[in-house]
């Protein structure tokens, strides 16, 4: 017959080794998907470059799926509401932009340097082809609690033109 105590420790055992097993998951497994996951967070639009009366954008960073993604939520609650996904593969770290446009662009990280993430398009969702309209790349400079996203609009074999938001932590 097992004994209290036995039974006792065994159980604190399993306890013990769920919650290191659950910690280790909530870890992001790169410095890179770890400097995403630093912009937990509301950030808000300091510089509005929207239509008279439109509201200024507000972007939510958020970790999910224990770590091993970040969703990043545009202007959540507004017709303008866009989503974002980072995670990583073996190959390093992707977004996703699931756009108001109707197409899902994915951009991989593809330098980091003195708070400077610069991600580049890789293909997409919802694409006859790279020509038509999208998102094509993403700039986030972050120094201290004021970001800078610079998101290039590509159609037609180049680029034309830049969706810049200037924000602040909240």
């Amino acid at each position: 017959m097992i004994s209290k105590i036995t039974l006792l420790v065994a159980v604190a055992m399993c306890v013990s080794l769920a919650i290191a097993d659950e910690s280790a998951k909530k870890q992001p497994k790169s410095d890179n998907l770890k400097a995403i996951c630093a912009l937990e967070g509301t950030w808000a639009q300091v510089k509005p470059a929207t239509p008279a009366g439109q509201k200024a954008a507000t972007l939510t960073f958020r970790p999910t799926a224990g770590g091993s993604a970040v969703m990043e939520t545009m202007s959540a609650g507004s017709d303008h509401e866009m989503l974002n996904v980072y995670t990583e593969d073996e190959k390093g770290v992707l977004l996703t932009h699931y756009c108001v446009m109707g197409n899902q662009p994915r951009m991989r990280l593809t330098s980091i340097k003195d708070g400077v993430m610069t991600f580049e398009y890789i293909d997409a969702g919802n694409l006859k082809s790279r020509d038509e309209a999208h998102m094509d790349s993403l700039t986030i400079t972050v120094k201290g609690d004021q970001m800078t996203q610079d998101w290039s609009m590509y159609a037609d074999g180049k680029v034309t033109g830049h969706h810049v938001f200037e924000l602040k932590r909240q």
